[in-house]
C-alpha cells in the first residue's frame, strides 16, 4: 500500500494521547465535501477513514454538528488519512456522551461494584414523590432521544445521495442531538452555572445565559 508523506509528522501525531472513536463527520477540502468517520482523535490531529479523501498536504476542515476543526492532511494511505489541526482541539467537546443503557454498561457497573469502585444505590421507592425524581427521569429521556437522533444521523450519513441533498440538514440533526445531551446533563447538575460554562457549544451557552450571540 502506498503511503503519501509525511511519515515523520504521522509519527509525531500518534505520540500524542488519542481517543479511539467511530463517529461520522463531514470533511471539507477546497470545494469538495465527503462523509467520513473519525477513528481516533487527539488535541493535535485525527485519523479519518472514507471512500474518497484529499491528498497529503491539502488544507481541510472536519465538521460535526456545531463543531469544526481546520488543519492540513498530513498523510494518506488507501482509505485512511491523518489531519493535523491548525490549533489545539478541545477534545472533551468532541467526545460522545456515554450511553446509559445496554449490556456493556451493565457489565461495567457490575465490575465497578465488585472492585469496590462503585456502590449499589437503592432503587427509588414507588412512594417517592415524583417531584424528587422527575428531573433525573427527564434527563434520562432527553439523553435517550439524543442518542436516537445521533444514531439516525450516522445511518443517514452512509447514503451518498442523502449527503449531497441534505448535508446542512444532517448537521442540524447532529446539533439537535448535542443540545439534548447538554440539556440532559444540566437538569441534574449540582452547580448549573458551572455546568453551563463548561458547555462547548458557544451558541447554546450564550442562549442559556441570555447573552447576545
Amino acid at each position: 500500500m502506498m503511503v503519501e508523506p509525511a511519515a515523520r509528522t504521522m509519527t509525531e501525531m500518534r505520540s500524542v494521547p488519542r481517543a479511539r472513536l467511530f463517529l461520522s463527520a463531514i470533511l471539507n477540502s477546497g470545494n469538495s465535501s465527503w462523509t467520513v468517520r473519525l477513528r481516533d482523535l487527539s488535541a493535535s490531529g485525527a485519523r479519518i477513514d472514507g471512500k474518497t479523501l484529499p491528498s497529503a498536504g491539502s488544507p481541510a476542515c472536519i465538521r460535526r454538528g456545531a463543531l469544526e476543526a481546520a488543519g492540513t492532511i498530513a498523510w494518506r494511505a488507501g482509505k485512511e488519512c491523518g489531519i493535523r489541526f491548525d490549533h489545539p482541539l478541545a477534545l472533551e467537546e468532541w467526545m460522545p456522551a456515554a450511553p446509559s443503557g445496554g449490556q456493556s454498561t451493565v457489565d461495567t457497573l457490575i465490575d465497578a461494584v465488585r472492585s469496590g469502585e462503585a456502590e449499589v444505590l437503592p432503587f427509588p421507592s414507588p412512594h417517592t414523590p415524583i417531584g424528587d425524581v422527575l428531573p433525573q427521569r427527564l434527563a434520562e429521556e432527553l439523553a435517550y432521544v439524543g442518542r436516537l437522533l445521533e444514531s439516525l444521523g450516522d445511518d443517514l450519513c452512509t447514503e451518498p445521495m442523502v449527503i449531497v441533498r441534505y448535508a446542512a440538514k444532517l448537521q442540524n440533526l447532529d446539533i439537535a442531538a448535542q443540545v439534548l445531551g447538554h440539556v440532559a446533563r444540566l437538569l441534574t447538575a449540582e452547580d448549573p452555572e458551572q455546568a453551563i460554562d463548561s458547555i462547548g457549544m458557544t451558541c447554546l451557552r450564550k442562549r442559556l445565559k441570555r447573552v447576545s450571540l
